[in-house]
């Protein structure tokens, strides 16, 4: 056995030990800034690594977890014959079932129905292999962009820092319009299906590899009906209490197509998705020609606080934002999925207007250091101002942790 497939049977084997491990090292990632020095690099390491090696998890899983365990359970257990005693005891028209599908004693679904989101993304990924890339590129990208930021920044200087972010930015907006040329519908955040299932909660049967995977002397045979898998329903219980929780849990056939999930853009509103897709490009950009005007005057003309205070580099980027949102306002097809990406761009907006530019440094900086200074005088919620001003510095000096 190869090591990677030594980890994966590993990982299979124990995916509720993972999902406790990730989930304490996700809760760590949350206390470390402020605590010692470089401790903001500690933390965005820890987080980069742990979303690289969970979205990996995430793609290992997908490929054994079966879309058939959302659905309610199949009313007959396989039995594996040989073709010939199959043929003369099994009825032509009993719909066959996988061999290697472990027998489960069950009377609702496994796994919850996938979120629209899912549904949707999961196309795109399972038809376009441009997409895939595209997707995948794009949400690596947002897992490191900030520690590339914070590295460079303390070991390149802020010219380096900058040219680098001017990069990564110029790379996530072409990697948008890739996708929003492909699909001609809105970018969701984020692009690629996302884990939506507690692992903890799924039956050992299947998570067991050998389960998993298909048997070699199996394969040939036929699978014949023979006992009924649901155990009996509790007596006198009234039959929909056992089906009205299944209702969501249909077939993808029986189920709206994913491509109207959200709707296809055209005219304004593709312009209001091209706009807010550049948004962050510009906004790099204007902070980069602020940087370079002559001023004898300004300490560290390149660093983000002294940025900051430069009215263009805030200003236009929010006019785009504004721009891009009345736009939109004109594509009256709206869906719960168009609904929620839309949200995301309003708290995108929300936190473009009040944590960065000269708003972040003469209004929403000096309230959220009186709150801190008001809870440090309180016993116990004096750790939670501790906790808010150690984020302070991450807002002040690093790009990418108010833009993404």
């Amino acid at each position: 056995m190869s090591p990677l497939s030594a980890y994966h049977s590993l990982l299979l084997s124990n995916l509720s030990t993972v999902q406790t491990i990730e989930s304490a090292l996700s809760n760590v990632t949350w206390l470390l800034p402020g605590r010692f020095e470089d401790a903001e690099v500690a933390s965005e390491g820890l987080y980069a690594l742990l979303s690289l090696v969970s979205s990996y998890h995430d793609t290992i899983l997908s490929h054994h977890l079966s879309p058939s365990l959302s659905l309610p359970p199949h009313p007959f257990t396989p039995r594996l014959s040989s073709p010939s005693s199959s043929s003369e005891s099994s009825p032509s028209n009993f719909p066959p079932l996988a061999a290697t599908q472990p027998t489960l004693n069950r009377t609702q679904p496994l796994l919850p129905p996938p979120s629209d989101h899912a549904r949707y993304t999961r196309y795109w990924t399972a038809k376009s292999a441009l997409y895939r890339r595209a997707s995948r590129a794009l949400t690596t990208l947002s897992y490191v962009e900030l520690l590339v930021e914070m590295v460079l920044r303390r070991k390149a200087g802020e010219r380096a820092r900058w040219r680098v972010v001017l990069g990564i930015e110029g790379l996530k907006t072409f990697l948008r319009l890739i996708i929003l040329r492909i699909t001609s519908r809105p970018v969701l955040s984020p692009p690629t299906p996302q884990r939506e299932v507690d692992l903890s909660t799924l039956p050992t049967e299947i998570l067991d590899p050998p389960n998993l995977n298909p048997i070699p002397s199996q394969i040939g045979s036929e699978v014949t009906p023979t006992k009924p898998l649901t155990p009996s329903l509790a007596a006198y219980a009234p039959l929909r209490s056992h089906l009205f929780p299944m209702a969501g849990n249909l077939p993808e056939s029986h189920l709206q197509h994913p491509l109207d999930l959200v709707p296809r853009l055209k005219g304004s509103a593709y312009l209001a998705e091209a706009l807010s897709s550049s948004v962050g490009l510009v906004s790099v950009l204007l902070l980069i020609r602020a940087s370079r005007q002559p001023s004898s005057t300004r300490y560290r003309p390149t660093s983000l606080p002294t940025l900051s205070r430069s009215l263009p580099p805030y200003l236009i980027p929010l006019l785009l934002s504004l721009l891009a949102r009345h736009f939109r306002s004109r594509n009256i097809k709206t869906t719960p999925l168009l609904l929620s990406h839309y949200a995301t761009q309003d708290r995108r907006l929300a936190m473009r207007t009040f944590l960065t530019g000269p708003m972040w440094i003469g209004w929403t900086r000096p309230k959220v250091m009186s709150v801190v200074n008001d809870l440090e005088r309180i016993p116990l919620l004096g750790l939670v101002g501790e906790l808010m001003e150690g984020y302070l510095p991450l807002v002040d000096d690093y790009f990418f942790y108010t833009s993404s």
